[in-house]
């Protein structure tokens, strides 16, 4: 039986309002306070996320989708950072909409304060370019693989000790390739795993909200469920065919994949199946709590070494 995870959202910081522009940094004591603010004036120019976990204040740049967005489209973007003076920028992809804030009065600023926030500006936009030129290139080199590799001998040693088909799995060499794509189909990475079970992902690619699938690219029609490894999401959809199953690749993800599909599919059950560890407990809750998931829960029963349902599975059929 899965269950449902819930949390009451903490206070925003909505009853402090004040107009665009006219924040002081004085009075935003606190990186939420900063967050709720920049929030407000996204909310004011119609380029919020339409989940308040989508915004990121990493001083990178970041696609959300936006309220009121056809469900699954991420046209808007935000880029938010906490140094001294906060500031940030936001906008709509599809319209040209931009908006840039900052927690003091712009004529409040200094000389030098001016010249800082250009300077993070120029060097994060820099850098996230470069981050986005690795991941093309990975992306690229990744269909040239992919295209290049043959049909999974089912024999292969990885195979046989998980007791699972090939299903989407390519092979180059001795190694396994899993593809890791999105929810349009598009290629973004490789897994490879080696017939000893050791796992390297394609060197630059872009994991975060992406995920390997057990079969056909999910399109909403039925409840999907997610994993932290392939092995383990092949499992489970022999165990329970009439879900649709994908791997996030690692416990990080589980949150960002989960995020990915709910911006898809508002109304479709999600239910995210982690390993029997503690790690993978607390990050299906973290992603349970941010998509709006249900968590499948570990057998009643989990003997000694069972670190996920492949482990116990083979178990119980030995």
């Amino acid at each position: 039986m899965v269950t449902r995870q819930t949390k009451t959202p903490a206070a925003t910081g909505a009853h402090n309002k004040t107009p665009y522009g006219l924040h002081n940094l004085k009075t935003l004591t606190s990186g939420q306070e900063v967050i709720a603010a920049f929030t407000e004036a996204m909310r004011d120019a119609g380029v919020a996320p339409a989940s308040p976990s989508a915004l990121v204040a990493d001083g990178l740049l970041h696609r959300h989708h936006i309220e009121g967005d056809r469900p699954g489209t991420l046209n808007g973007w935000h880029v938010l950072h906490l140094d001294s003076p906060a500031s940030g920028a936001a906008g709509n992809w599809r319209t040209g909409a931009k908006r840039t804030w900052c927690s003091k009065r712009l004529s409040a600023l200094t000389a030098s304060e001016r010249a800082e926030i250009r300077r993070i500006t120029e060097d994060r936009k820099r850098a996230q370019e470069a981050i986005e030129g690795r991941h093309r290139a990975a992306a690229e080199r990744a269909v040239r693989i992919w295209a290049a590799s043959a049909p999974a001998a089912a024999l292969h040693p990885y195979l046989q000790r998980k007791g699972i088909a090939p299903g989407v799995a390519r092979q180059s060499g001795a190694a396994l390739v899993l593809p890791v794509q999105d929810f349009t189909g598009k290629l973004w990475g490789l897994q490879f795993i080696h017939p000893d079970g050791s796992k390297r992902f394609l060197p630059g690619m872009s994991k975060a909200g992406h995920f390997i699938p057990t079969g056909e690219i999910p399109d909403g029609t039925r409840p999907l469920w997610i994993t932290e490894g392939w092995a383990t999401s092949s499992t489970l959809a022999a165990m329970k065919p009439d879900a649709c199953h994908v791997a996030a690749c690692d416990a990080g993800n589980l949150a960002a994949v989960a995020q990915a599909a709910r911006a898809k599919w508002p109304g479709l059950e999600l239910v995210i199946c982690p390993d029997f560890d503690t790690i993978g407990r607390e990050k299906a809750q973290q992603a349970a709590i941010s998509a709006r998931c249900l968590i499948l829960p570990p057998p009643a029963v989990v003997p000694p070494h069972c670190s996920d349902w492949n482990d116990w599975r083979q178990g119980v059929a030995s």
